[in-house]
Protein backbone atom coordinates (compact mmCIF):
# COMPACT_ATOMS: atom_id res chain seq x y z
CA UNK A 1 0.00 0.00 0.00
CA UNK A 2 1.28 3.46 -0.92
CA UNK A 3 2.07 5.89 1.89
CA UNK A 4 -0.47 8.43 0.61
CA UNK A 5 -3.29 5.85 0.57
CA UNK A 6 -2.42 4.69 4.08
CA UNK A 7 -2.35 8.27 5.36
CA UNK A 8 -5.81 8.96 3.92
CA UNK A 9 -7.21 5.86 5.61
CA UNK A 10 -5.55 6.78 8.92
CA UNK A 11 -7.02 10.28 8.79
CA UNK A 12 -10.50 8.85 8.19
CA UNK A 13 -9.97 6.47 11.11
CA UNK A 14 -8.89 9.26 13.45
CA UNK A 15 -12.00 11.26 12.56
CA UNK A 16 -14.27 8.48 13.82
CA UNK A 17 -12.00 7.51 16.74
CA UNK A 18 -13.82 9.77 19.29
CA UNK A 19 -17.21 8.35 18.23
CA UNK A 20 -15.96 4.78 18.57
CA UNK A 21 -14.55 5.60 22.01
CA UNK A 22 -17.84 7.12 23.22
CA UNK A 23 -19.79 4.15 21.85
CA UNK A 24 -17.46 1.70 23.61
CA UNK A 25 -17.84 3.57 26.92
CA UNK A 26 -21.64 3.55 26.58
CA UNK A 27 -21.62 -0.19 25.93
CA UNK A 28 -19.34 -0.73 28.93
CA UNK A 29 -21.68 1.35 31.09
CA UNK A 30 -24.76 -0.52 29.88
CA UNK A 31 -23.10 -3.85 30.67
CA UNK A 32 -22.36 -2.70 34.20
CA UNK A 33 -18.67 -2.04 33.88
CA UNK A 34 -18.86 1.13 35.99
CA UNK A 35 -21.50 0.07 38.48
CA UNK A 36 -21.30 -1.70 41.81
CA UNK A 37 -24.07 -4.14 41.04
CA UNK A 38 -23.61 -7.60 42.50
CA UNK A 39 -24.34 -9.45 39.25
CA UNK A 40 -23.42 -7.32 36.20
CA UNK A 41 -24.10 -8.69 32.72
CA UNK A 42 -20.34 -8.93 32.09
CA UNK A 43 -17.70 -9.13 34.83
CA UNK A 44 -16.30 -5.69 35.59
CA UNK A 45 -12.75 -7.03 35.42
CA UNK A 46 -13.31 -8.18 31.81
CA UNK A 47 -14.78 -4.83 30.75
CA UNK A 48 -11.97 -2.88 32.37
CA UNK A 49 -9.38 -5.15 30.76
CA UNK A 50 -10.92 -4.50 27.34
CA UNK A 51 -10.93 -0.72 27.95
CA UNK A 52 -7.32 -0.73 29.15
CA UNK A 53 -6.30 -2.73 26.08
CA UNK A 54 -8.20 -0.31 23.81
CA UNK A 55 -6.64 2.77 25.40
CA UNK A 56 -3.14 1.32 25.35
CA UNK A 57 -3.02 -0.43 21.98
CA UNK A 58 -5.18 1.51 19.51
CA UNK A 59 -3.53 4.99 19.85
CA UNK A 60 -0.09 3.37 19.88
CA UNK A 61 -0.90 1.40 16.72
CA UNK A 62 -2.20 4.49 14.92
CA UNK A 63 0.91 6.47 15.89
CA UNK A 64 3.16 3.66 14.67
CA UNK A 65 1.33 3.51 11.34
CA UNK A 66 1.68 7.28 10.88
CA UNK A 67 5.42 7.04 11.57
CA UNK A 68 5.76 4.13 9.14
CA UNK A 69 3.84 6.05 6.43
CA UNK A 70 6.07 9.09 6.91
CA UNK A 71 9.24 6.99 6.66
CA UNK A 72 7.91 5.25 3.55
CA UNK A 73 7.09 8.61 1.94
CA UNK A 74 10.62 9.88 2.60
CA UNK A 75 12.11 6.65 1.22
CA UNK A 76 9.97 6.89 -1.92
CA UNK A 77 10.94 10.53 -2.40
CA UNK A 78 14.63 9.67 -2.06
CA UNK A 79 14.25 6.86 -4.58
CA UNK A 80 12.45 9.22 -6.94
CA UNK A 81 15.25 11.79 -6.69
CA UNK A 82 17.83 9.11 -7.42
CA UNK A 83 15.88 7.95 -10.46
CA UNK A 84 15.68 11.49 -11.85
CA UNK A 85 19.46 11.80 -11.81
CA UNK A 86 19.67 8.77 -14.11
CA UNK A 87 17.44 10.31 -16.79
CA UNK A 88 19.18 10.88 -20.10
CA UNK A 89 17.51 11.50 -23.46
CA UNK A 90 19.31 12.05 -26.72
CA UNK A 91 16.28 13.48 -28.50
CA UNK A 92 13.39 15.17 -26.69
CA UNK A 93 11.10 14.53 -29.67
CA UNK A 94 11.44 10.78 -29.17
CA UNK A 95 10.03 10.86 -25.64
CA UNK A 96 6.95 8.67 -25.09
CA UNK A 97 3.66 10.56 -25.45
CA UNK A 98 1.11 10.49 -22.64
CA UNK A 99 -2.04 12.44 -21.92
CA UNK A 100 -1.46 14.38 -18.70
CA UNK A 101 -4.72 15.14 -16.95
CA UNK A 102 -4.93 15.67 -13.21
CA UNK A 103 -6.13 17.52 -10.15
CA UNK A 104 -4.54 19.90 -7.66
CA UNK A 105 -5.41 22.50 -5.04
CA UNK A 106 -4.92 26.25 -5.13
CA UNK A 107 -5.66 29.37 -3.15
CA UNK A 108 -7.29 32.42 -4.70
CA UNK A 109 -5.46 35.61 -3.78
CA UNK A 110 -5.03 39.20 -4.92
CA UNK A 111 -7.44 42.11 -5.13
CA UNK A 112 -8.06 40.88 -8.64
CA UNK A 113 -8.61 37.12 -8.08
CA UNK A 114 -5.65 35.00 -9.18
CA UNK A 115 -4.76 31.33 -8.82
CA UNK A 116 -2.01 30.87 -6.25
CA UNK A 117 -0.17 27.61 -5.64
CA UNK A 118 0.77 26.32 -2.19
CA UNK A 119 4.30 27.60 -2.82
CA UNK A 120 2.98 31.14 -3.44
CA UNK A 121 3.40 31.12 -7.23
CA UNK A 122 0.73 33.07 -9.14
CA UNK A 123 -0.65 31.87 -12.45
CA UNK A 124 -3.57 32.30 -14.80
CA UNK A 125 -5.94 29.67 -16.18
CA UNK A 126 -3.61 28.95 -19.12
CA UNK A 127 0.09 29.47 -18.56
CA UNK A 128 3.61 28.13 -19.11
CA UNK A 129 5.85 27.41 -16.14
CA UNK A 130 8.98 29.42 -15.31
CA UNK A 131 11.89 28.53 -13.06
CA UNK A 132 12.72 30.94 -10.23
CA UNK A 133 15.98 29.17 -9.41
CA UNK A 134 17.60 29.27 -12.85
CA UNK A 135 16.34 31.65 -15.53
CA UNK A 136 17.93 29.48 -18.23
CA UNK A 137 15.70 26.52 -17.36
CA UNK A 138 12.76 25.65 -19.58
CA UNK A 139 10.62 23.65 -17.13
CA UNK A 140 10.51 20.88 -16.32
CA UNK A 141 14.18 20.06 -15.74
CA UNK A 142 15.10 16.63 -14.35
CA UNK A 143 17.35 17.79 -11.51
CA UNK A 144 15.19 20.81 -10.57
CA UNK A 145 11.73 21.20 -9.05
CA UNK A 146 10.37 23.63 -11.67
CA UNK A 147 7.19 22.94 -13.63
CA UNK A 148 3.47 22.54 -13.03
CA UNK A 149 2.45 19.65 -10.79
CA UNK A 150 -0.81 17.69 -10.61
CA UNK A 151 -2.09 14.51 -9.00
CA UNK A 152 -3.39 11.68 -11.20
CA UNK A 153 -5.91 10.55 -8.58
CA UNK A 154 -8.50 13.08 -7.42
CA UNK A 155 -8.54 11.40 -3.99
CA UNK A 156 -4.92 12.48 -3.47
CA UNK A 157 -5.87 16.08 -4.24
CA UNK A 158 -8.91 15.88 -1.92
CA UNK A 159 -6.70 14.58 0.86
CA UNK A 160 -4.33 17.51 0.30
CA UNK A 161 -7.32 19.85 0.41
CA UNK A 162 -8.38 18.45 3.80
CA UNK A 163 -5.03 19.69 5.13
CA UNK A 164 -5.58 23.14 3.57
CA UNK A 165 -9.32 23.79 4.20
CA UNK A 166 -9.45 27.24 2.55
CA UNK A 167 -8.03 25.98 -0.74
CA UNK A 168 -9.95 25.05 -3.88
CA UNK A 169 -9.83 21.89 -5.99
CA UNK A 170 -9.09 22.41 -9.70
CA UNK A 171 -9.12 20.11 -12.72
CA UNK A 172 -6.15 20.65 -15.07
CA UNK A 173 -4.56 19.46 -18.29
CA UNK A 174 -0.77 19.55 -18.57
CA UNK A 175 1.10 19.98 -21.85
CA UNK A 176 4.59 19.93 -23.31
CA UNK A 177 7.47 17.88 -22.01
CA UNK A 178 6.61 16.28 -18.69
CA UNK A 179 7.58 13.70 -16.12
CA UNK A 180 5.18 10.98 -14.92
CA UNK A 181 5.45 9.83 -11.32
CA UNK A 182 3.59 7.20 -9.33
CA UNK A 183 1.06 9.76 -8.08
CA UNK A 184 1.11 12.52 -10.68
CA UNK A 185 2.82 14.64 -13.31
CA UNK A 186 5.22 17.58 -13.65
CA UNK A 187 4.99 19.42 -16.94
CA UNK A 188 5.86 22.47 -19.02
CA UNK A 189 2.49 24.22 -19.21
CA UNK A 190 -0.93 24.00 -17.67
CA UNK A 191 -4.55 24.79 -18.50
CA UNK A 192 -7.19 24.95 -15.75
CA UNK A 193 -10.40 23.32 -16.96
CA UNK A 194 -12.63 23.92 -13.94
CA UNK A 195 -12.66 24.71 -10.24
CA UNK A 196 -14.82 22.81 -7.76
CA UNK A 197 -16.71 24.79 -5.11
CA UNK A 198 -17.40 23.33 -1.67
CA UNK A 199 -21.05 22.88 -0.78
CA UNK A 200 -20.56 24.24 2.74
CA UNK A 201 -19.25 27.57 4.01
CA UNK A 202 -15.47 27.66 4.49
CA UNK A 203 -15.93 29.37 7.86
CA UNK A 204 -18.83 27.71 9.71
CA UNK A 205 -18.68 24.42 7.73
CA UNK A 206 -22.45 24.16 8.12
CA UNK A 207 -24.53 26.47 5.92
CA UNK A 208 -24.50 26.45 2.09
CA UNK A 209 -21.70 28.46 0.47
CA UNK A 210 -23.15 31.36 -1.53
CA UNK A 211 -20.58 34.04 -2.33
CA UNK A 212 -16.88 34.82 -2.35
CA UNK A 213 -15.40 37.28 0.13
CA UNK A 214 -11.87 38.62 0.47
CA UNK A 215 -9.85 39.69 3.50
CA UNK A 216 -6.41 41.22 3.94
CA UNK A 217 -3.97 38.65 5.32
CA UNK A 218 -0.53 39.04 6.87
CA UNK A 219 1.80 36.38 5.49
CA UNK A 220 4.42 34.35 7.34
CA UNK A 221 7.27 35.83 5.34
CA UNK A 222 6.67 39.55 5.88
CA UNK A 223 4.29 40.08 3.00
CA UNK A 224 0.58 40.81 2.88
CA UNK A 225 -2.08 39.70 0.42
CA UNK A 226 -5.80 39.49 -0.27
CA UNK A 227 -7.26 36.02 0.19
CA UNK A 228 -10.61 34.84 -1.17
CA UNK A 229 -12.94 32.33 0.48
CA UNK A 230 -16.48 31.22 -0.28
CA UNK A 231 -18.90 31.60 2.62
CA UNK A 232 -22.56 31.43 3.57
CA UNK A 233 -24.91 34.40 3.89
CA UNK A 234 -24.30 34.78 7.63
CA UNK A 235 -20.49 34.47 7.56
CA UNK A 236 -20.26 36.98 4.69
CA UNK A 237 -22.85 39.44 6.06
CA UNK A 238 -20.35 42.00 7.40
CA UNK A 239 -18.30 42.31 4.19
CA UNK A 240 -18.52 45.40 2.00
CA UNK A 241 -19.99 44.97 -1.49
CA UNK A 242 -16.61 45.70 -3.10
CA UNK A 243 -15.11 42.78 -1.14
CA UNK A 244 -17.66 40.24 -2.41
CA UNK A 245 -18.17 38.36 -5.67
CA UNK A 246 -20.87 35.97 -6.81
CA UNK A 247 -19.74 32.57 -8.19
CA UNK A 248 -20.51 33.80 -11.74
CA UNK A 249 -18.38 36.92 -11.20
CA UNK A 250 -15.53 34.81 -9.80
CA UNK A 251 -15.74 32.43 -12.78
CA UNK A 252 -15.45 35.40 -15.13
CA UNK A 253 -12.51 36.89 -13.17
CA UNK A 254 -10.56 33.60 -13.20
CA UNK A 255 -11.60 32.59 -16.71
CA UNK A 256 -12.68 29.07 -15.71
CA UNK A 257 -15.87 27.09 -15.23
CA UNK A 258 -17.01 26.57 -11.63
CA UNK A 259 -18.56 23.25 -10.62
CA UNK A 260 -20.24 22.07 -7.44
CA UNK A 261 -18.17 19.85 -5.19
Amino acid sequence: MEAAVLERKLVRTIRIFPLVTILLLLIAYALGGFSERANPLVPRSAIRAILIFYIAVVPTALSALFIWADLKRKRDKKHQSTSLKKLAFDNAFELPAQEMHGHKIVYITGRNPTFTGLTGDLYSSDEAATCKIDSEHIPPVADCECGFYAYKDIDDAKYEKSIHPTSFLIDVDLFGIGFAYSRGFRAESQRVNSMSLPKRCMRCKTLPALRFVTTYKIGYYSYSYWKWEIRCAICSYSFKPEDCLTPDEMAQALGVKLTSG
